[in-house]
């Protein structure tokens, strides 16, 4: 990769420039093993406020956190054969994401959110990842508040619940 830096020319006492170099290339190497890890920052939770067959993905803006779970329930197998060891299954399975952020004003994610939660309504929620693809489900909001100190910023949280199953992992829409 090419870089261009321009330099301004430095004049001395005497009042002669000491560099003529007005424009130079700089080359910086590729790392040529770069990381697969990837940064919290770059995943986004969206709240479908379109139509289930064709989805308007609105952004929940100010996310600081957005914490996708998935949990399943423990069912205890162990029996008096089994070697005095405890043993178990996994059950029911479920999901959540616990949502944090800065409130802003006229956000239509959150007020989308706000809405759902005061008419009792689930929302149909994308879980988006840094790589564009993304999971989707339908949630229950179960806590939505917003905390207004007088000496700080003010900052939602809330838990949406899953209720099904969360979808695999989707490929982005290559027409977006």
């Amino acid at each position: 990769m090419v870089y261009f830096v321009r330099l301004r020319r430095h004049r001395s006492k005497e009042g002669i420039g000491k560099f003529n170099l007005q424009f130079f290339a700089v080359t910086l190497p590729e790392n040529p093993s770069p990381s697969n890890a990837t940064v919290g920052k770059d995943y986004l939770l969206y709240v479908n406020t379109g139509l289930v067959e064709t989805p308007d993905w609105t952004l929940v803006g100010g996310q600081r956190g957005s914490n996708l779970g998935r949990t399943a329930d423990s069912i205890d197998t162990s029996h008096k054969t089994s070697g005095g060891w405890k043993s178990s299954k996994a059950g029911l399975r479920g999901w959540s994401i616990d949502l944090d952020g800065l409130v802003l004003l006229q956000d239509q994610g959150l007020e989308a959110l706000e809405t759902a939660f005061e008419e009792g309504k689930e929302v149909n929620v994308k879980f988006e990842y840094p790589d564009k693809r993304y999971r989707t489900g339908w949630a229950s909001i179960t806590d939505l508040s917003i905390d207004t100190p007088h000496d700080g910023e003010a900052s939602l949280s809330g838990t949406l619940e899953g209720n099904g199953a969360l979808s695999g992992l989707q490929e982005p829409d290559p027409e977006i």
